[in-house]
């Protein structure tokens, strides 16, 4: 095995781990992305791991009036360093943010995870605790459908039969605050 290839055989991606964390939807995004890194690495282990030597010295010799060409070629080919592993600068910084980003997703995704379960909980307690629904009667429905069923005596709402959202705005209570019947002049107010 080549230098190179054990470069990148070093640094070979877990398919099998990475498709159990995936979703079903993004297999062919998978399928499609081991296939690039196949054929990416199938030309990787058939390159030598340093470049070429190259005999300037014979090539002066042969070529004589391009001595000069040929120096400057030397020194540029010389001075090739490809570093392995190493990401630039302003790419490492974008990563770290988008790594930071997505830490505070999966962070606040637990929150709301572990909101939900003792939600839930609380839910299945309430309802271990409920009657048969057989056995319920009015004020069981006000007790366990709170929004569906009210309790006019100790719920301070107005009557909404037809669902038309009366209790979900202040308008309906802000106007008939101060609303008064008229009284009549037979009738006594003596209860």
């Amino acid at each position: 095995m080549s230098g190179a290839a054990k470069r990148v055989a070093t640094s070979s991606i877990n398919w099998a781990k990475l498709g159990e964390r995936l979703i079903p939807e993004h297999a062919g995004e998978l399928s499609r992305i081991k296939g690039v890194s196949g054929t990416f690495q199938s030309a990787v282990s058939q390159l030598p791991a340093d470049l070429p030597k190259v005999d300037f010295a014979a090539l002066k010799k042969e070529l004589p009036a391009h001595a000069a060409v040929l120096d400057s070629l030397q020194k540029q080919f010389e001075s090739i360093k490809i570093p392995y592993g190493e990401i630039p600068a302003e790419y490492a910084k974008e990563i770290e943010q988008w790594t930071e980003y997505n830490n505070a997703r999966i962070k606040l995704h637990e929150l709301k995870v572990a909101d939900g379960l003792t939600e839930a909980k609380k839910v299945e307690e309430k309802w271990a605790k409920a009657p048969p629904v057989e056995h319920f009667d009015r004020q069981h429905f006000a007790e366990y459908f709170p929004s569906h069923f009210y309790d006019l005596r100790y719920e301070n709402r107005i009557p909404d039969p037809c669902n038309i959202g009366l209790n979900e705005t202040p308008e309906i209570e802000a106007r008939f605050k101060d609303y008064k019947v008229l009284r009549r002049a037979d009738k006594v107010d003596d209860h």
